[in-house]
């Protein structure tokens, strides 16, 4: 491997610090969804709406607060909202709209705990072939100058800029390919969650009158 990162000249220093990003990012995010299957949305997005059709926003609350995940977060927006609300002595309707608006604007900051360094391995997985290439056309470049200093085609003396374009080249590749697949493997994920929370908001809102 040391080996393979020599003969691959300076870009594979690039190269190597956006493979250390990649597997950063791939396990920490794996920990993340990891932890968040865990959880079981649909059972507690039922006994909150359960709580609530009672009449027993304090349960609600508790429920939502000894839980973790986006549905979680989102629901307990809802309850704070309804709560003060009620207070203010809206109408029902008022009460209803105002609920799941608030829910509505908060589910994208509720995923942020999900979806966030999913960025950094779109931006590894986009620049690590460009660098590569990049290599490549160095190495080109380097055994050009060699035979030109050679002042004809020795193919020993060009045969280490050969090996430096082609390592490159694939070591982008190498760390490119597994970056898109772990991206899109976790972005389903986040559409999952994505349509729980469409779930959530729809459920509590009726469960209030909405």
């Amino acid at each position: 491997m040391i080996g393979y990162l020599m003969d691959g000249g300076w870009m594979m220093i690039p190269l190597l610090i956006c493979s250390i990003a990649m597997v950063a990012a791939i396990i920490d995010r794996a920990r993340a969804f990891r932890c968040a299957a865990k959880i079981d949305p649909d059972k507690m997005r039922a006994e909150v709406c359960e709580a609530v059709a009672a009449g027993d926003v304090d349960r609600a609350v508790k429920v939502c607060e000894e839980g973790e995940g986006p549905v979680a977060a989102v629901l307990l927006t809802g309850l704070r909202r309804l709560v003060d609300m009620r207070e203010k002595g809206r109408s029902e309707v008022e009460i209803g709209a105002g609920v799941t608006k608030a829910m509505e604007d908060y589910a994208p900051r509720s995923m942020n705990g999900l979806e966030k360094r999913l960025g950094l391995l779109v931006l590894v997985a986009s620049i690590s072939p460009l660098i590569g290439m990049c290599g490549t056309v160095t190495g080109m470049i380097n055994s050009f100058s060699v035979m030109a200093e050679a002042a004809g085609l020795d193919p020993g003396a060009v045969a280490g800029g050969i090996s430096e374009a082609l390592i490159t080249t694939a070591a982008g590749l190498i760390i490119a390919i597994p970056g898109v697949v772990a991206y899109n493997m976790f972005q389903k994920r986040v559409e999952e969650w994505n349509m729980r929370l469409e779930g959530a908001i729809a459920e509590f809102g009726q469960a209030v009158g909405a």
